[in-house]
């Protein structure tokens, strides 16, 4: 059994209450934890200083796909990589994925991509491996909100102790771990207040069934009992 695994989590514009909450609750776990930036905020700089934390871009290119924007994929990742310049690792939000995307992020000097969301219940064997590009490709195998939507959600125990080699990257979101979300639709009760922090209390999960929240307490509580490594991400392509 691999016995290290990764965090990572999308910021995706998350208000810096739900994001505060998120940094305050890694750091009680004390989980090294990449965080794919999507926008400026005043906690950046505490991601940035924090000895714990990796950052990576999370370039969003649906306004192009969708004709809403003139920029270009090159703007958008040169946009990106003027806010977070130190970041070695790229994930684009919706997971969009196209070789001009790969080669560009490559010749701006990134290593490592992680858009490939292959999940614990396809039953793949999961590896890095190397994009003509140069790009280290680093395939992850639990999102939370796909987990959601799953009919028969794979326990934590599933992932953690999955008994063969298989790279075991873990992606939340601050929302869905503030919310501790079980299912999309508690999430979109709750989306019209994304921005405001002070409404969104009422939207939480105190309830018996197993949220992103939960889910992330029990595998730290699992890796603890079984001698299960949480490492950096940028341990993947060094």
């Amino acid at each position: 059994m691999n016995k290290t695994v990764y965090v990572t989590m999308d910021m995706d514009w998350a208000n810096d209450g739900v994001l505060t909450d998120t940094i305050a609750l890694v750091e009680k776990l004390e989980l090294p934890v990449c965080f794919f930036v999507t926008n400026a905020t005043p906690l950046l700089e505490k991601l940035r200083s924090h000895p714990l934390f990796t950052l990576g871009i999370h370039p969003n290119f649906l306004p192009q796909m969708n004709g809403q924007t003139g920029k270009n994929y090159r703007e958008t990742l040169e946009e990106m990589t003027a806010l977070v310049p130190e970041a070695k690792v790229i994930r684009c939000h919706a997971l969009v994925d196209a070789t001009p995307i790969l080669v560009a992020s490559r010749e701006m000097g990134f290593e490592a991509d992680m858009n490939l969301f292959i999940p614990f219940s396809s039953g793949i064997h999961l590896k890095p491996f190397t994009h003509f590009s140069g790009l280290r490709r680093l395939p992850f195998f639990f999102e939370d909100d796909a987990w959601a939507q799953e009919a028969n959600h794979p326990s934590v125990e599933e992932h953690m102790l999955r008994d063969d080699d298989s790279l075991k990257i873990f992606n939340f979101h601050p929302i869905h771990l503030y919310l501790n979300m079980e299912t999309m639709e508690r999430y979109n009760r709750a989306k019209p207040y994304y921005h405001e922090f002070d409404r969104l209390a009422p939207f939480v999960n105190h309830g018996p069934e197993t949220g992103a929240r939960d889910f992330l307490l029990r595998m730290k509580q699992i890796g603890d009992e079984h001698g299960i490594r949480f490492g950096k991400v940028s341990e993947l392509w060094a």
